[in-house]
């Protein structure tokens, strides 16, 4: 739901500031002090400086004192209060609303936030609710189940994959069967976390629960320490039905009288009207059924040829008009291009390297969910695909069929993503260029 956050300047700038400022109150402090405790040293007993020179001194400790304390307790304080103040005058109905903030889409509320931020603060629960949660599933897997065993309640609320709903938004998606087979992904993989979590013997961890809904949800959302003065809710704005169309999000705090309450209450409606997962429920063939999923993100490899060797890609800024692939995030040699590349374009090779394991009977699924801007060119273990790819804001992404391919074993999947020059671009945004994917392998063991 919320893709990684970029580094922004303004805290950095004011962190940098702020460090100078302490530093200078101490080396006022220290200065003043020792003037005070050496003055006896320098001045005779009885001259006519000494007192003068240790009052100032004794001065200029208690302004450096005055200023460390300001800079250390009062500074952050005061500057939030002048800040809210600030807010009600601006924007008096965001603020009596308690609306933190409003996005045109997920990517804008990721740019500005991460799952690791929202969750650092959570203590007692998390509750989030959605249509297949494979972001969820696939990109905060570790997160979740750090949480847990540290002792916060995980409540997981999705779609039923055999309520009628499903079909009615696999239908109003061009009739494709990716929705559905995402909710069965989500299932597996959500089922395999709550096997490893009920694995570890821990008297202090919390709960994980996932329960499924056969209704059209009012919203998608994530509900942090809900019950709590310092509860933080971020929705989306509106159904998910099946197209691609971008939803707003919006994050609310709790304050009296504001959206929070709204939201709260229909999270718990959602709750109170659906079901536990049931613990036997199986997706595939039978019980010897594997599900591998692999995303880009953190599992992606960028060639670099200054070292001349692989590096982990990077998050990139997303284009407005851009399409998503859920559970993935769009990747590139570094967070965004600069402009001498915009105009003069570029190539760059990009891999997935994972393993199947011995004994694999059959494997009936074996797809690649893909987009590239400008293209992309595709080698499976050495076997080079002839149809370019791009698709970074078509409607439905390329699904490439990959089982011919694959192996036992080690398996690579090289992408060489091509940007073409674009010499009238003013600016990056003009000519943008990634990657985006999502790899899933079912596959039958002996």
């Amino acid at each position: 739901m919320i893709e990684n956050k970029k580094a922004g300047k303004g805290p950095t700038l004011r962190m940098w500031i702020r460090d100078r400022v302490v530093f200078l109150a101490v080396m006022i402090f220290v200065a003043g002090g020792a003037t005070y405790i050496l003055a006896p040293e320098v001045f005779p007993e009885h001259s006519i400086w000494l007192h003068p020179v240790k009052e100032f001194a004794l001065l200029i400790a208690m302004i450096g004192v005055v200023s460390l304390g300001y800079e250390l307790f009062l500074r952050e304080l005061t500057f939030n209060e002048y800040k809210d103040a600030l807010e009600e005058i601006v924007n008096p109905d965001a603020v009596r609303l308690g609306i933190q903030g409003i996005y045109k889409n997920r990517s804008e509320l990721g740019n500005a936030t991460s799952f690791e931020e929202l969750f650092r603060r959570v203590k007692h629960e998390i509750y989030i609710g959605g249509t297949s949660l494979l972001s969820i599933s696939t990109g905060s897997r570790e997160l979740l189940r750090e949480k847990v065993l540290s002792g916060v309640n995980v409540k997981l609320l999705m779609m039923d994959p055999q309520s009628p709903v499903v079909d009615l938004i696999s239908r109003q998606a061009f009739g494709k069967s990716t929705f559905l087979n995402e909710i069965k992904t989500s299932i597996l993989l959500l089922q395999k976390l709550q096997e490893e979590i009920e694995s570890v013997e821990s008297p202090a961890k919390g709960k994980f629960v996932v329960h499924t809904y056969r209704f059209i949800p009012s919203h998608s959302f994530i509900s942090l320490d809900a019950k709590e003065p310092g509860g933080l809710i971020v929705a989306d704005i509106g159904p998910y039905l099946g197209r691609n169309f971008q939803r707003p999000s919006i994050v609310l705090i709790n304050k009296k009288h504001g959206l929070y309450d709204h939201y709260r209450d229909l999270n718990d409606v959602m709750w109170q009207e659906s079901k536990p997962l049931p613990p036997s429920w199986q997706v595939g063939e039978g019980p010897k059924t594997r599900t591998q999923v692999f995303v880009s993100g953190k599992d992606t490899e960028v060639y670099d040829p200054e070292t001349e060797g692989w590096r982990t890609a990077e998050i990139c800024e997303s284009s407005d008009d851009w399409r998503g692939i859920k559970g993935s995030m769009w990747v590139w040699i570094r967070e965004r291009l600069t402009l001498e590349e915009a105009k003069t374009g570029s190539q760059h090779g990009f891999r997935l390297k994972f393993d199947i394991p011995p004994g694999v009977k059959a494997m009936p699924r074996a797809e690649l969910f893909l987009r590239a801007d400008d293209v992309c060119r595709i080698t499976v273990n050495d076997v080079g695909l002839k149809q370019d790819y791009g698709g970074a804001e078509y409607p439905e992404p390329f699904i490439i069929n990959c089982d011919d391919f694959l192996r036992e074993g080690t398996n690579e999947i090289h992408f060489e993503v091509i940007n073409y020059a674009n010499p009238d671009a003013a600016a990056p945004e003009d000519n943008p260029s990634g990657l985006i994917y999502r790899l899933h392998l079912e596959y039958m063991e002996e």
